[in-house]
């Protein structure tokens, strides 16, 4: 890296802080603002809300600088995206300023039209967009040649829609309160469903596939629709949109576009081809898959339960015993040791040599002093799957006796006591009085261990690389996806997951929301 590239990269995350801070600087500007001032005259009212304005305008200003003195100097500053920065730090500033005219000449006017101008001012700039991007593609426009086909046909895709939906919620905008706030979600719901079908259109006359995006970008106007819903309930809640809109953008990108491009390849062969549920037919009737589901079905019967009784023992055990914390430290250490760290160290007590050499392994040394033969402990089928999940349940043990023992401290005194004076037995204390009241925590801590082991792969991949029928669900994911290229396969075994995953989470969830009503 040259001295050169090195400033470059010094500017971007300067660059990248003063962005945030102005981002946060709009944010507590517009939750701090002042709206029971008198205002006099149109220019008096042109201060209020002025200084934020102008840091976003000086930001945008500051970015077409910035691109103007870093080209030619860094490599990666191209003549192309020069004039694209530029071209939007104009346009930043034309925006900033034609937001405060509008916002202080409709001043006067209602709500409902002040929205409604808006929004028509909105989907006015787009469609402008919209039209300009094919010019820039054809050349016409020289400042916009960095505008490629796949630009061009996104702005028309999903550009139309969202005009048309800015549109009809500027006329919702004088529509009856009763009913307002339905028909602006239903009319961003239609949004979303026309981007969509448009997609599916134009993809059919197409050679290239469009991709998934059309769809991850109808789940984020979708969202958004939602978001604004929840937010119209009442005036508290509106300042909230503005810091809920990133990060449901964060969530569409990272989270809903990665699902539904998952759930879509699925069905597809490794040519990309749609095969139908040809996929899912080999994950429920080849003996390897078969196996891999199996394994998984044993991890999340044993690893949660024996965990879970494990730790609720030796909390009940060592509770209020002398040395208490020092016994808790030594349980709980494996889990703040890495999944790999972990498959490790056991890996080196299974370790195996000859009967006519020194056992290096810790088990199978036992198994010589014992008088046995040395076993190849990770090969022999199937006790080496009950091998790693040992190791999965001397990991998730110390997490379970924590959080048992915390609510077990929770449980009233006076609630055993009195049980202990009617004459209950420990064993009636326990069950009667301390299982009750931990059942909150308890389920917490089984759900979390079950989405944990349904998710292992650590494990199985560092000790047997799935091998020797010890593969789990999420290990044959990667494999079939990455090592036999296999994606449709492997994004199916991940759909799989998800819905193994799904009841879990929605049982806990209600379960938290019972415990929560009691309160």
């Amino acid at each position: 890296m040259t001295t050169l590239d090195l400033f470059g990269k010094v500017l971007q995350a300067i660059v990248a802080l003063a962005a945030f801070g102005v981002v946060m600087a709009l944010l507590l500007a517009f939750l701090d603002r002042d709206d029971t001032v008198q205002r006099r005259g149109f220019l008096a009212s042109l201060k209020v809300g002025l200084r934020p304005r102008i840091i976003i305008a000086a930001a945008f200003v500051l970015l077409a600088v910035l691109a103007r003195v870093l080209y030619g100097t860094v490599s990666w500053m191209t003549q192309e995206l020069t004039n694209s920065l530029i071209l939007i730090g104009i346009l930043g500033v034309v925006g900033v300023v034609l937001q405060l005219l509008l916002d202080r000449a409709l001043e006067p006017a209602s709500p409902a039209v002040r929205s409604a101008v808006f929004r028509l001012v909105a989907a006015a700039l787009i469609a402008v967009v919209i039209v300009l991007a094919p010019m820039g593609e054809s050349g016409a426009i020289p400042m916009l040649d960095w505008v490629t086909p796949a630009l061009s046909l996104a702005a028309t895709i999903a550009g139309w829609p969202l005009v048309a939906a800015l549109v009809a919620t500027a006329a919702i905008a004088f529509a009856p309160a009763r009913i307002r706030r339905s028909l602006r979600l239903l009319a961003w719901i239609a949004a979303a469903v026309a981007i969509v079908v448009i997609a599916l259109v134009l993809e059919g006359g197409r050679e290239v596939p469009i991709g998934v995006w059309p769809w991850a970008f109808a789940a984020a106007l979708s969202i958004a629709g939602l978001l604004g819903y929840l937010a119209d309930h009442d005036e508290d809640s509106k300042p909230m949109l503005v810091f809920l809109m990133p990060a449901a953008l964060l969530l569409t990108i990272g989270l809903v576009y990665p699902a539904i491009r998952t759930a879509i390849l699925a069905f597809t062969d490794a040519t990309g081809t749609f095969n139908g549920a040809d996929n899912f037919v080999w994950m429920f009737t080849q003996p390897e898959a078969l196996i891999t589901l199996g394994n998984t079905i044993v991890w999340v019967i044993l690893v949660p339960l024996l965990s879970t009784a494990i730790g609720l023992a030796y909390a009940i055990f060592i509770d209020k015993s002398r040395g208490e914390r020092f016994f808790k430290m030594l349980l709980f250490m494996p889990f703040a040791l890495s999944m790999v760290g972990a498959s490790i160290i056991w890996k080196f007590m299974y370790a195996y040599r000859g009967p006519e050499q020194d056992q290096i392994g810790f088990v199978n040394q036992i198994i010589v002093w014992l008088g046995g033969e040395p076993q190849q402990i990770l090969q022999n089928s199937p006790w080496n799957t009950l091998a790693l999940i040992i190791v999965m349940i001397w990991i998730q043990t110390g997490f379970a006796m924590v959080v048992l023992s915390a609510a077990i401290k929770g449980v009233p005194v006076e609630q055993i006591e009195a049980a202990s004076i009617d004459g209950a037995n420990p064993w009636q204390r326990f069950s009667n009085v301390v299982l009750p009241g931990i059942r909150s925590s308890l389920v917490v801590v089984v759900t979390t261990i079950s989405i944990a082991t349904l998710k292992v792969f650590d494990i199985v991949r560092t000790m047997t690389a799935g091998n020797f029928n010890t593969s789990v669900v999420a290990n044959e994911m990667y494999t079939q996806a990455f090592r036999s290229g296999e994606p449709g396969r492997g994004a199916a075994l991940a759909l799989i997951l998800f819905v193994m995953v799904l009841p879990i989470v929605v049982y806990n969830i209600r379960v938290l929301n019972q415990q929560k009503g009691i309160r």
